[in-house]
């Protein structure tokens, strides 16, 4: 089955000069995708549950930047050395940590909590799952919530791959729907303005089959929140009671807003060109 799928081969992307249409790749966990092979793409970062959600959700009440950490020592050490007005947040086990201001909960993050501030957030998942991504060209901050913005974005690139953050190392099922969404989308953009949809690897035509299964019952009533506490992130998450959280995760274009990871500084923030 797809969600027990697990190698140890690095899934390597296309190669754009071996094709003529532009390249839609996703890797369903960093682990299989090679590092060196994501130079020159647009990669988008997705942890449904719940870190790309949380860090979108605090940017648009008003956080002013995030610092991804890939551990709970090094988020520490960065905020006993930040000088500006900073909060620490983040997760092991989908619980806060001890010391932390703040989880990993994108409801948590309300304007009061984090309007004005600088967020350093480590999480066992998406923050670890970005820092795979250093040799891209772009790197985007993407989840359901922000799914149509994400499309827009990336539409004219000509290399893109989604990186599913997985949980604990293995598939998730909600960072799949993710790409297959996006996917879905980003064919529909081109299509409509006239480009070549995409060649999609066999990763991608994965993502995109399983997003439109599960369309198909979300057109007959469905809530996408049912598929998500099945998942193994969302069984997780059901078990420490933060069901609330997989509803909030589930809206699809809550907001119109494409977070971005400056690859120099390690930073997230929304670029000033797409701030209102």
């Amino acid at each position: 089955m797809l969600w027990s799928f697990q190698t140890s081969r690095k899934y390597q992307s296309f190669s754009q000069k071996h094709m003529n249409q532009p390249i839609i790749d996703v890797a369903l966990l960093p682990d299989l995708v090679s590092p060196e092979s994501l130079a020159e793409q647009t990669v988008i970062v997705v942890d449904v549950l719940r870190a790309t959600t949380t860090i979108v959700s605090a940017i648009y009440n008003g956080c002013i930047e995030v610092l991804p950490q890939p551990s709970v020592e090094s988020a520490r050490e960065t905020h006993r050395q930040f000088s500006g007005n900073a909060v620490i947040g983040g997760e092991r086990g989908g619980q806060i940590v001890e010391g932390f201001h703040h989880g990993n909960s994108p409801i948590e993050y309300t304007p009061t909590a984090i309007k004005d501030k600088t967020l350093i957030l480590a999480t066992t998942n998406g923050t670890v799952a970005m820092e795979h991504c250093r040799a891209a060209n772009r790197v985007l901050i993407g989840a359901m919530v922000n799914l149509s913005a994400v499309a827009q974005q990336v539409k004219d690139d000509p290399q893109v791959t989604v990186v599913c953050s997985g949980t604990d190392r293995s598939i998730t099922s909600e960072d799949v729907l993710f790409a297959g969404a996006l996917l879905e989308r980003i064919i529909a953009l081109r299509t409509e303005s006239s480009q070549p949809p995409g060649q999609l690897t066999d990763m991608a035509s994965i993502a995109l089959g399983h997003w439109k299964t599960t369309r198909r019952a979300l057109d007959n009533g469905k809530p996408l929140a049912d598929f998500f506490r099945n998942a193994r992130g969302g069984l997780n998450l059901v078990k420490i009671g933060h069901d609330a959280d997989i509803v909030f995760a589930s809206q699809i274009d809550t907001f119109n807003l494409v977070p971005e990871l400056d690859l120099k500084s390690w930073i997230i923030r929304v670029p000033p060109s797409e701030k209102n």
